[in-house]
Order: C-alpha cells, then sequence, then structure tokens
C-alpha cells in the first residue's frame, strides 16, 4: 500500500495509507447507487403534488439533476471530506500536505470532476488514478490532495520516533510526570485524531497534558506539542 508521508514543522513524520484504487471506485459506485436512489425517491414524492404544468416539470427535473450533480461536494463540505461511500469504505480527502481539505479544495475536486467523471464517463480518472503513486485523479491533483485509508492503525513506533537522534535534547522536562499508561491513552488518541482529522480531541488532548504536567504549550500547534510530550517521554525513558 502506498504511503503518504507528512512533514510536520517540528521535522516529524506522520505516515497515512493513501486509499487503493479498488476502495475509491467501490465508494463511487456506492454513492452513485444512492444518488439514483435519492432521485427517484425525490421523484415519487413530486408526483404526489398536483401542479402538473411543464413548467413544473422542468423544475422538478432541474432540482434532480442538480441534487445528483452536488451530491459528492455538498457531502464532503459537511462530512469532512467523506460522501457515504467514502464513509463506509473508511477512505477520505486529505491534503497533500496533510492538512484538513477545504472547502475550496472541494470546489476544485468537484468541478474537475463534472468533466473527469461526466463527459469522459470516468475513463481519465481512472487512468489517472492508475498511473498516479498518490491514486490521485485530475482533480485531486489541482487541488494538491488525495484520499487517505482510515482503517489501517498507524504506527507510531515507525513514524514519530523513526527521525529521533541521539542528539535529541528534552523540552518539557515534566514528562516524568506523565506514566506508561498515560502516554499510551495519549498516543491511542492521537491515533483515532489523526486518522479521523478530529481537531477537537488534539485540543483536549493539549489541554490534559498541560494541567497535569503543569506546563504551556508554548506556542506549538495541538499536533507538534502532542509529539513531542510524546517524544520527551520516550526519550526520558528509553534509557531507564
Amino acid at each position: 500500500m502506498n504511503k503518504l508521508l507528512v512533514n510536520t514543522p517540528q521535522n516529524v513524520q506522520i505516515e497515512y495509507n493513501i486509499a487503493s484504487v479498488g476502495k475509491r471506485i467501490l465508494a463511487y459506485i456506492i454513492d452513485i447507487i444512492i444518488r439514483i436512489f435519492l432521485v427517484i425517491a425525490l421523484y415519487y414524492f413530486s408526483t404526489l403534488i398536483p401542479i402538473k404544468d411543464k413548467w413544473f416539470t422542468y423544475g422538478i427535473f432541474s432540482l434532480l439533476g442538480f441534487i445528483f450533480l452536488l451530491y459528492p461536494l455538498v457531502l464532503e463540505i459537511l462530512m469532512n471530506g467523506q460522501t457515504f461511500g467514502k464513509w463506509l469504505m473508511k477512505i477520505r480527502v486529505l491534503r497533500i500536505d496533510g492538512n484538513r481539505a477545504n472547502n475550496f479544495d472541494y470546489f476544485l475536486r468537484w468541478v474537475i470532476g463534472l468533466v473527469e467523471l461526466y463527459l469522459f464517463t470516468g475513463i481519465i480518472a481512472l487512468i489517472t488514478i492508475i498511473i498516479n503513486k498518490k491514486h490521485q485523479r485530475l482533480g485531486d491533483i489541482v487541488a494538491n490532495t488525495c484520499l487517505i485509508d482510515l482503517n489501517p492503525k498507524l504506527d507510531l513506533s515507525q513514524t514519530i520516533f523513526e527521525n529521533i537522534s541521539d542528539t535529541y535534547k528534552i523540552r518539557f522536562p515534566e514528562v516524568y510526570k506523565l506514566s506508561d499508561r498515560d502516554i499510551n491513552i495519549v498516543k491511542d488518541n492521537f491515533n483515532i485524531a489523526m486518522k479521523k482529522n478530529d481537531y477537537d480531541i488534539l485540543l483536549k488532548l493539549t489541554r490534559k497534558l498541560e494541567e497535569i504536567m503543569d506546563v504551556k504549550s508554548d506556542g506549538l500547534g495541538n499536533i507538534d506539542f502532542i509529539q513531542i510530550i510524546i517524544q520527551d517521554h520516550y526519550h526520558y525513558h528509553k534509557d531507564k
């Protein structure tokens, strides 16, 4: 499985698994099926309305067309980079730099996807995904995004510790107040937060660590602060 390696400002790598071509295709098929059923259901309910003039009919068909086309854009914005198909397949849109995609990124993916997936019946998208090492279609390349796999567990021992040198200096000596059980809880929740892009968990972890250790995050972002604490704890105990 291809990997996406993201370097944080503290020169620590976060590793994500890139979603496979098969998962992307299955997610797309699921979303197409959901959209078709949604449009059929809405059309059925529209037939129950007594108004039957041609302008009403044109309006209904136009509305159903917009719903069908806007489905991926609206859901990715509302569901933080996922549609129902992506959610079921446990994949998510993420920026290549590791940050959460924004609404404009989703819009770029969607606009170019209209050409890739509908005008050319998905052939261009499929070819691009297969030949691209990050499995990006043209919309992803332009928006600087890719789809990551949320299912495999991240191995912090292979990511957050791999580049710690022997000259590493502990930044927060107060890590002595954290037990092995504490740091394992931090690691587990950090993994969950990074996989889900859940910034609420990261914020809560930061505040709890500040409280237990009686320190301040010193202007660091939540991700960098938590990574440094984990590194400091590892270094503090590695020779003991």
